[in-house]
């Protein structure tokens, strides 16, 4: 096998990819669409945004952690194809129980429901990528696959900023849809080619191999890692849309195009990042774009008392943090590196769930503090610290795994 660009999609590869990055792009669309209708869903249902709503959000994502552990380990003991499969299922029917809420109650049963499904379908998609592909060329597909991220949101800003508000559509019809695009990539996995390494090739490890002497080291970075990015995430890019509307009076419009062209960046950063690992090593291109994330987060804090007055600097401001998010990119092809075939879905899935579960009573605090203060800026401090630590903590990843090198098959 080559390092020839053409090689990558060679030998019905392509379709691998094109058929893990609809799985990644629907299963993340649905997830964080919410993010965008939750002001109308609030509304509608007699919810406090800040209140009931951010911790109903918190309960999903730790949802994500139990769905990530349960999947992981399916696909790892059963087969890839089958943990894609009931991914898609259990998030899909949760999306039709979104648009079917009526109350709290209801509504945290669907979010956790999503939850519960989207938690296994990183991780899976990321563990066929890396048997499908070695050596430096994993950088470089992890970074496409990881770019269906971006466009997820981007579509789920245009449905949640600019169809859901149509008159005689509502957030209710666009979860709705959700579930039936779902469908869609869950037939497209029925056809996934080539044979399920996961069955053919290993026998599955215990759970308990994570933290074996092993891996341990590079299991407790990459759990501390994901942590961090998932909190700046999860507080500060999914929170800003509904925060620009509430707390700095930016039109619904606004911040759909924002987003749009935001998450169009990203897209650029996150393919980039893959290819730029290749090149110079993932650990020294990870640090630099800790660093520019840190540095947009700032920007964005600058720009934030005049959005009213200059939004396209602001806009710019956020292009900075689009560049930044483009670490997402190495996580997997860190998993694909360290772990073996029979327990690389079980690792990915897991500390990315558990990654977002830690993020439970961390959203319902960050809520009360955004609404006591009436400002974003609190949540752009937790995201620059959020960068910096991740920056620093890469640093104590093993040297093999930091240089880039495939520890193991």
């Amino acid at each position: 096998m080559t390092d020839a660009a053409p090689a990558l999609f060679a030998a019905g590869r392509g379709k691998v990819l094109l058929f893990c990055w609809l799985g990644w792009v629907f299963d993340f669309y649905d997830l964080i669409l919410f993010a965008f209708t939750k002001r109308a869903v609030a509304a509608d249902l007699g919810l406090e945004l800040y209140g009931g709503v951010a911790w109903i959000e918190g309960w999903s994502l730790l949802a994500t952690a139990v769905g990530g552990l349960a999947v992981g380990r399916l696909a790892d003991r059963v087969g890839r194809r089958q943990g894609m499969v009931a991914s898609i299922v259990v998030f899909s029917c949760g999306a039709l129980l979104t648009g079917l809420a009526q109350g709290y109650w209801s509504l945290l049963l669907a979010r956790v429901v999503t939850g519960l499904g989207v938690g296994g379908e990183w991780g899976i998609g990321h563990a066929v990528v890396a048997e499908h592909w070695s050596g430096r060329q994993r950088d470089r597909v992890h970074g496409i696959l990881q770019a269906g991220s971006p466009v997820a949101m981007a579509l789920a800003a245009a449905i949640g900023c600019f169809v859901a508000p149509l008159p005689g559509v509502g957030w209710r019809a666009v979860f709705l849809a959700s579930a039936v695009l779902a469908a869609l990539a869950l037939f497209a996995r029925r056809v996934l080619p080539g044979p399920d390494r996961a069955v053919e090739r290993a026998e599955p490890l215990p759970v308990t191999a994570l933290f074996a002497p092993a891996y341990r080291r590079t299991s407790l970075v990459l759990l501390a890692l994901l942590s961090l990015h998932m909190a700046g995430f999860w507080c500060v890019y999914a929170e800003l849309p509904a925060a620009l509307m509430a707390m700095h009076v930016v039109p619904l419009a606004d911040v759909g195009w924002f987003q749009i062209e935001v998450n169009a960046v990203h897209v650029f950063a996150d393919v980039a990042f893959g290819f730029l690992a290749a090149r110079l090593g993932r650990i020294r291109v990870f640090v630099a774009f800790c660093l520019l994330f840190a540095f947009g987060h700032w920007l964005v804090l600058l720009a934030l008392d005049s959005i009213a007055a200059d939004f396209s600097t602001f806009t710019l401001a956020i292009a900075a943090m689009g560049l930044g998010a483009g670490t997402w990119s190495c996580f997997g092809a860190l998993f694909g590196a360290h772990y073996p075939t029979a327990l690389r879905a079980t690792a990915a899935a897991t500390f990315y769930a558990v990654a977002r579960g830690v993020q439970l009573p961390l959203k319902g605090e960050v809520g009360a503090v955004l609404q006591r203060s009436g400002s974003f800026a609190p949540a752009l401090w937790i995201g620059i610290g959020c960068a910096l630590g991740s920056a620093a903590v890469v640093l104590l990843l093993p040297r093999r795994v930091a240089s880039g090198e495939d520890i193991v098959g």
